[in-house]
């Protein structure tokens, strides 16, 4: 339970940064850095939307899109750990196993392994 709280709490820390930091990003790529950053050899080299037609404005919703998607993942992980206070359902580790896979899509690795390894022992227990 204690793993399953931590992990979540992280990944919140980490979802209310990488919020503050969308607006911070966008304005950078609408100063000029957006040129350079949308033709670079490395970016346009593996496919990173670093081609040329993507819009700017793109880039912010899909780092908003991440965002909410990392902010699912550690609610849903304190979701689990307070429900595992009460009570051992399998169907309460399940959610907080959702919860660590989400975290996991977004790169969020510490407090994902942290919900996975916590909610993996709740529901084998």
């Amino acid at each position: 339970m204690i793993l399953v709280l931590v992990g979540g709490f992280v990944g919140l820390v980490f979802a209310v940064c990488s919020l503050a930091m969308i607006p911070f990003m966008a304005g950078i790529l609408y100063y000029g850095f957006g040129m350079i950053w949308q033709y670079g050899e490395m970016m346009g080299k593996y496919g990173m939307f670093g081609y040329p037609q993507v819009d700017l404005g793109i880039i912010a919703v899909v780092m908003l899109a991440w965002t909410m998607i990392m902010f699912v993942g550690a609610i849903l992980s304190i979701y689990c750990s307070v429900r595992l206070r009460q009570d051992y359902a399998k169907n309460v580790a399940f959610f907080g196993i959702v919860g660590g896979i989400l975290l996991l899509l977004t790169f969020s690795w510490l407090p994902a392994l942290l919900v996975l390894v916590g909610s993996t022992i709740a529901y084998v227990a």
